[in-house]
């Protein structure tokens, strides 16, 4: 005979993969074109006891910290006369630089 086992029992066993689940999320949006329901499938896997929840917002951050861009320097730029620093500052500074 066959052994009975509840759909719990079955999801509860660690099969040598670790402590890992997976979670099929299926989101549900609306298409710009025809304003029809579109589904979206997705497998996502949940570590150790993590919520669905929280691994949304964990894949959320990471996507977000993939498309910062980070600033590029192509030329210095140029210093002008009011942000140059005062003679008195300058000299203070070389001289700072010459005691030491």
């Amino acid at each position: 005979m066959a052994k009975k086992q509840s759909f719990g029992d079955k999801t509860s066993k660690s099969q040598g993969k670790g402590d890992w689940k997976y979670v099929k999320f299926v989101k549900s949006i609306q298409s710009e074109k025809t304003n029809q329901y579109r589904f979206n499938e997705q497998m996502i896997r949940l570590e150790g006891g993590e919520t669905l929840d929280s691994a949304l917002k964990r894949m959320n951050e990471l996507k977000t910290a993939q498309d910062i861009e980070m600033p590029t320097f192509d030329e210095p730029e140029e210093i002008t006369a009011s942000e140059e620093k005062p003679e008195s500052i300058a000299e203070a500074d070389t001289s700072d630089k010459k005691s030491a």
